[in-house]
């Protein structure tokens, strides 16, 4: 059988978090309500029982990554 619509939501969701999150500065409820979430704290909920991190700490961790990149090209 195949993936469930829930399950493929719950999946572009997240990818779509995880871009919004290192590609735009967006506060958090933003993010959320653009992906359909009913409040910012549903959002992180969700998000960190996924990813295993809160997602402010995903989006320093990933900006902090993109300056440690950017800084070894120069």
């Amino acid at each position: 059988m195949g993936t469930s619509y829930r399950a493929m939501l719950a999946e572009v969701r997240l990818n779509l978090a995880c871009r919004l999150l290192v590609d735009s500065s967006k506060p958090l409820s933003d993010v959320a309500k653009f992906l359909g979430y009913s409040s910012a704290s549903s959002f992180s909920r969700t998000f960190a029982r996924l990813m295993k991190v809160q997602p402010v700490v995903y989006r320093r961790q990933q900006l902090a990554g993109k300056r440690r990149q950017a800084s070894h090209r120069i």
